[in-house]
């Protein structure tokens, strides 16, 4: 990932807006992690999340919630690099777990748009603890442009 983002187009940047204010008040899951922004750029994005005990699998935290935040860190990732906000829907999803995050623990989820081609972008991310412990990593394909009551209300 780049250290300097170029900025994001101003639709783009308002969509912005919208979309965290509709995780933070519709989406159970994104209200209760609280995503913090660290890096929202052209292309890419970083948060930061700090996952309770509520999604402990075991001692751990539940491996499925990388895969969603990755999935939904590399969605906004598209939009972060489209001239006018579309809506998306996930064609594929490759998750790889490396170690599991502990209750408590910071993660940071980093995503970049590699590029968009015929509506289909090429995304790829991953999760590492705030000492950069690879959690883990993801590859993914996004429809751009797709119908979606969901997303159509944001």
């Amino acid at each position: 990932m780049t250290d300097a983002p170029q900025p994001l187009a101003p639709g783009i940047a308002m969509a912005f807006q919208g979309i965290q204010a509709a995780f933070t008040k519709e989406h159970p899951l994104f209200s209760e992690l609280a995503p913090k922004p660290l890096r929202v750029g052209r292309g890419e994005i970083a948060v930061r999340v700090t996952p309770s005990e509520r999604f402990l699998d075991g001692d751990t935290i539940h491996p499925g919630l990388m895969t969603i935040l990755l999935d939904t860190i590399m969605g906004m990732a598209t939009w972060s690099d489209l001239e006018t906000f579309q809506p998306l829907a996930t064609i594929n999803l490759q998750t790889d777990t490396y170690t599991h995050a502990k209750p408590g623990e910071n993660i940071v989820c980093e995503a970049i748009c590699e590029g968009i081609m015929d509506d289909v972008s090429i995304v790829r991310g991953k999760a590492t603890s705030e000492d950069g412990t690879l959690l883990a990593t993801a590859a993914g394909t996004f429809m751009v442009g797709t119908r979606s009551a969901q997303v159509s209300r944001i």
